[in-house]
C-alpha cells in the first residue's frame, strides 16, 4: 500500500446543519394528505443488500395496506416485472422488505412501489453488483452518525451528486438516547421514521442502494448485548432498513458482498457480540467467519467496514479489545492477505489513520452525516490526516479497468470540497 502526495485543497467549513430547538413530537410527521392519497407511501423506498442477482426493497405506508414493487430495465417502467405483494401492518409499523431476484449482474434497474388502490410511487434506480469474474470499476460512498436534530442532512445531497453505486452507512443511524430517549418499540420506530423523512436522505436513497450496520446509539451510548433495550433496538433496526435476513440466523447482521474481481466488502457487527469477559468485540462465530472469509477472498481489494475505528486506542473501540485486534492483524500477515482497507465512522471526524502494528495498512474514517464534531483522543502519530471542522464522507473509487488496478479514496466535506486523497495500489 502507498499513499499519494497530500492534497490539501480548500478546507471549506461545509454546510453545517442547524440543531432543532424544540423537542421531537410523539409521532414523526406524515406527508401531506394529498401525497398520501396519490401513492399510499410515507417515506419513499430504499434498496439494500444488493448482490449480482438480487436486491431488497424497503417501503412504508401510514396505515395498513398491501404493496408490491415494479422493476425493470426501462426508466419509464412501461415494461416491468412485479415482486410479490406484501402486507403492511401495525406489527412492523407498516413497513415491509420485498426481495427482487433473478436480476442481471452489473445492470441498472428502475423500480417503484405500488400500494393497492393507489397511484404507483416515483421511480428510483439502483445498480446490481458485477459478476465475480468481471473487472469493473466500482464507486461508493461511506459515512455514519445521523442525529435527527441536525436535519436536514445536506451531505446526502453532496453524496448523490457523485453518483455512487451504493452508500455504506456505518452506524448510529438514529440516536435513540439523545434529544428524547426511546424506551418502547413505537418510540424507536418514531426515531427511524423521523430520520427517513429527511428529504436529502430520500433523494440519495432513490438513486443508490444502501448497505447498513448498527452501532451503539441505535440502543444507547456504548451499549452491548447486555443492555435490556438491545433486542428492541435491533427489532426496530430490522424493521426500518432493507436487510436480507437468514431464517437460520435471523438476528445476524455481519455479512459480505462481492463486487466483481476488484472488491469484496466485509461488514462487521461490533456491538451485538462484544463481551469484556472473554474479551471479544466480534464474538467467536463472527471472528471465525471473518478470518476465514478474508483469507479465502480472491478480490483484489478487501474492504473491511467497522462501525467503530479499528485503529482507535479508546476502550469502546477496537483499542478496548487489543488481543483480538492483534489476532486479526497476525492473520492478515500470516496468510499474506493483500489489498486490505479499513473503513469506519462513529468518532465524528474525518481521518486517515495508521493501524498500530500493521505497517502500511491504513484506516479511513468519515462522519458525521449530522451531529456534533468529535475529538481525537491520543491524536499524535496515529493520524496521517485529521479534520473536524464539518461533517464529511468518504468516496471510494476502485479503478479495476486500469492497467494496474488501484483504489482512490477521497475524504469530502458537505460542499464536495476535497479534504484529502489517498491511493492504494493492488498487491
Amino acid at each position: 500500500m502507498k499513499t499519494s502526495r497530500r492534497e490539501f485543497l480548500r478546507l471549506g467549513l461545509g454546510a453545517a446543519a442547524v440543531a432543532l430547538a424544540s423537542r421531537l413530537p410523539a409521532r414523526a410527521a406524515e406527508p401531506a394528505p394529498g401525497a398520501l392519497a396519490e401513492t399510499g407511501l410515507s417515506h419513499g423506498c430504499t434498496v439494500g443488500d444488493v448482490t449480482a442477482d438480487s436486491a431488497v426493497v424497503w417501503l412504508r405506508a401510514p396505515e395498513q395496506a398491501e404493496a408490491a414493487v415494479h422493476y425493470g430495465l426501462d426508466a419509464s417502467l412501461t415494461d416491468f416485472r412485479t415482486a410479490a405483494a406484501a402486507p403492511l401492518c401495525g406489527e412492523n409499523d407498516f413497513t415491509a422488505n420485498l426481495r427482487l431476484t433473478g436480476l442481471r449482474p452489473g445492470t441498472v434497474y428502475y423500480y417503484r412501489a405500488a400500494v393497492a388502490g393507489k397511484r404507483p410511487g416515483p421511480v428510483g434506480r439502483f445498480v446490481t453488483a458485477p459478476a465475480a469474474e468481471e473487472a469493473v470499476d466500482v464507486r461508493f460512498a461511506f459515512s455514519g452518525d445521523s442525529r435527527e436534530s441536525y436535519q436536514p442532512f445536506v451531505i446526502m445531497d453532496a453524496i448523490r451528486e457523485m453518483r455512487p453505486d451504493f452508500f455504506l452507512h456505518l452506524g448510529d443511524t438514529i440516536y435513540a438516547d439523545r434529544e428524547w430517549i426511546a424506551t418502547r418499540l413505537s418510540q424507536f420506530w418514531n426515531k427511524y421514521a423521523t430520520n427517513r423523512a429527511d428529504l436529502p436522505t430520500q433523494r440519495l436513497f432513490s438513486q443508490a442502494s444502501v448497505y447498513v450496520m448498527w452501532d451503539d446509539h441505535e440502543v444507547a451510548d456504548n451499549c452491548d448485548h447486555s443492555n435490556p433495550l438491545a433486542p428492541i433496538g435491533r427489532r426496530a433496526f430490522f424493521d426500518y432498513w432493507p436487510l436480507s435476513r437468514s431464517p437460520l440466523e435471523p438476528d445476524r447482521l455481519y455479512r459480505s458482498y462481492r463486487w466483481g474481481k476488484a472488491v469484496e466488502l466485509f461488514i462487521l457487527d461490533t456491538r451485538q457480540y462484544r463481551d469484556r469477559a472473554e474479551p471479544t468485540i466480534l464474538g467467536k462465530a463472527q471472528r471465525e467467519w471473518f478470518l476465514e472469509s478474508l483469507a479465502a477472498s480472491t478480490a483484489w481489494f478487501k474492504i473491511v467496514a467497522s462501525s467503530v475505528p479499528f485503529s482507535s486506542p479508546q476502550r469502546d473501540k477496537w483499542g478496548g479489545f487489543r488481543a483480538e485486534r492483534e489476532r486479526v492483524l497476525a492473520h492478515i500477515a500470516q496468510k499474506q492477505i493483500r489489498g486490505v482497507i479499513f473503513l469506519a465512522a462513529d468518532v465524528h471526524y474525518a481521518a486517515v489513520c495508521r493501524v498500530p502494528g500493521a505497517g502500511p495498512l491504513r484506516e479511513f474514517v468519515a462522519g458525521p452525516i449530522g451531529g456534533p464534531m468529535g475529538l481525537a483522543l491520543g491524536r499524535g502519530k496515529r493520524f496521517e490526516f485529521f479534520y473536524r471542522k464539518s461533517s464529511s464522507y468518504g468516496l471510494v473509487k476502485v479503478r479495476a479497468e486500469a492497467a494496474a488496478p488501484y483504489v482512490e479514496i477521497d475524504l469530502m466535506d458537505a460542499r464536495n470540497n476535497l479534504l484529502y486523497r489517498s491511493r492504494i495500489d493492488a498487491g
